[in-house]
């Protein structure tokens, strides 16, 4: 199994994934924006699927909710994610697994993964109205996850912000970096798989 490959798919897992599993089913899925995602969905992240896992994978658009899904019914699968460090359930919990923690190539990756689906890029304006600062955000509800993050980035050289704030009743964990200096970093060393 490739494990770079891996260790960006569990990117995306610990991002827009879940497990879900009970006495008839094990199931695993992954979720995110019709509008924005249908194309990093429908073309990259089901090949990824197919590839590291030998198996096609049930593609749905759901226009109610405007979600575009990937499910895979696997015992066989959801029991080697669990394996190598997720969870069921819940995501409030959820961590980098160890074996990518200890590779930088790996953690790279992986850090990749969450990136083309929890992080956010945008543009602060200057004083005359130009977009200029770029600004890279990311929000969580497991504060595992985001010290992880925060952790893996400051170890590879990024400058970062961690914040936890409550909304509407949540915890809620905030990584923020400022700058052309982290972006160009980003770009150069983990990059963009999201066409979004």
């Amino acid at each position: 199994m490739n494990k770079l490959l891996l260790a960006y798919e569990t990117g995306i897992h610990l991002g827009d994934g879940n497990l879900y599993e009970t006495r008839r089913m094990k199931r695993v899925t992954y979720s995110g924006n019709l509008e924005n995602e249908k194309e990093f969905y429908k073309k990259i992240l089901f090949g990824i699927l197919q590839k590291l896992f030998n198996v096609i994978p049930l593609y749905y658009e759901r226009k109610t909710d405007n979600s575009v899904l990937l499910v895979i019914n696997s015992k066989r699968i959801v029991e080697f994610k669990k394996e190598i460090g997720l969870t069921a359930g819940n995501k409030t919990n959820i961590k980098i697994p160890k074996f990518i923690k200890k590779d930088n190539r790996l953690l790279k990756s992986c850090l990749s993964g969450i990136g083309d689906t929890d992080f956010s890029l945008s543009f602060k304006k200057n004083r005359k109205g130009v977009y200029v600062e770029p600004r890279m955000e990311m929000f969580s509800s497991s504060k595992n996850l985001a010290l992880d993050v925060c952790t893996a980035l400051r170890k590879i050289g990024f400058t970062v912000s961690f914040e936890e704030t409550k909304r509407r009743n949540f915890n809620e964990f905030r990584i923020r970096m400022y700058g052309n200096k982290n972006l160009n970093k980003w770009i150069d060393e983990i990059g963009f798989k999201n066409p979004y």
